[in-house]
């Protein structure tokens, strides 16, 4: 019999522990569904606005881990200072609460262009 309670709590603090680990995602496939939510985002706004805009890739050199929430996304104006561009809008991809219990909350920028592969400078 104590055998078996013995095994009982063997499971069930391994299960405790490799939990969390079997929800980390690869850096790869972080990045895959940040693209993958920017892209959703951008085809919604393409059917509602009547617009043909797409997404790059996010930058793999910012940072981000496995994401506990799911991601938000929102319009971001980013102020550039030039005569001939004074800003230009992407999107930022953010999550609340990560795995990494040193980096909770992240962004990530996602570069937005029109069919002519130009930066967005106004969005409706």
């Amino acid at each position: 019999m104590k055998k078996i309670h013995l095994l009982k709590y063997s499971i069930a603090i391994v299960a405790v522990i490799t939990v969390p680990f079997a929800q980390a995602m690869t850096l790869d496939e972080v990045f895959g569904e940040i693209d993958n939510k920017a892209a959703e985002f951008i085809a919604t706004y393409n059917q509602e606005h009547h617009t043909n805009l797409h997404t790059l890739e996010a930058n793999r050199k910012s940072y981000a881990s496995s994401c506990l929430l799911p991601l938000k996304v929102k319009w971001h104006k980013i102020h550039l200072g030039l005569k001939n561009l004074p800003h230009k809008y992407g999107l930022s991809i953010s999550c609340e609460k990560s795995i990494n219990s040193d980096h909770r909350k992240w962004d990530v920028y996602v570069d937005v262009r029109n069919e002519q592969g130009n930066s967005i400078q106004s969005i409706d």
